[in-house]
């Protein structure tokens, strides 16, 4: 018993440095622990959403409010395709062109737009400026050519616009 004693004595020290250096690793353990803990908390808060429900009532609300999402992403591609197929037929390139129909007239008062969709349909509009007035006229466009005669500056606007990117 005295050995004990003695050898007790003899080594104290490092019985109580390392019996401190245990207690701060356990510590240290807890403040870990206790993190961990909180977190997982905070997650199965947010899970239950703070009401009073068992997880299969929980399951059920999600599951129906995922039917109603993938019903709305039906929806929502249905409508995508259809804006698709109009847009198509919608004005998408437009070539503008300014000129002087009647010499001595001052500045590029004419002008002539081209409006086209994707086909290159539409129509090409020429606004005359003269001393009697402003003249407009509309020509038809099918696949960027038009059944009328058209002018320089109106194959310019439609070229001019035919070499637009469409949406």
């Amino acid at each position: 018993m005295e050995q004990i004693e003695l050898l007790i004595n003899d080594y104290l020290i490092y019985i109580v440095l390392g019996l401190g250096l245990l207690v701060i690793i356990l510590m240290i353990l807890v403040c870990v622990n206790a993190a961990k803990m909180k977190k997982i908390q905070r997650r199965y808060e947010m899970f239950m959403s703070k009401e009073d429900i068992n997880l299969e009532e929980l399951l059920v609300q999600y599951t129906k409010k995922l039917n109603v999402l993938l019903q709305n992403e039906k929806e929502m591609q249905t409508s995508i395709e259809y804006m698709e197929k109009t847009v198509k037929n919608c004005v998408q390139k437009v070539g503008v062109v300014r000129y002087q129909a009647i010499a001595n007239m001052g500045a590029d008062l004419s002008y002539t737009v081209a409006l086209l969709d994707e086909q290159n349909d539409g129509v090409v509009l020429n606004g005359i400026y003269g001393r009697d007035g402003c003249y407009t006229y509309a020509k038809p466009i099918n696949a960027g050519k038009s059944t009328y005669n058209l002018s320089e500056e109106e194959i310019q606007a439609i070229e001019q616009a035919m070499n637009k990117k469409s949406m």
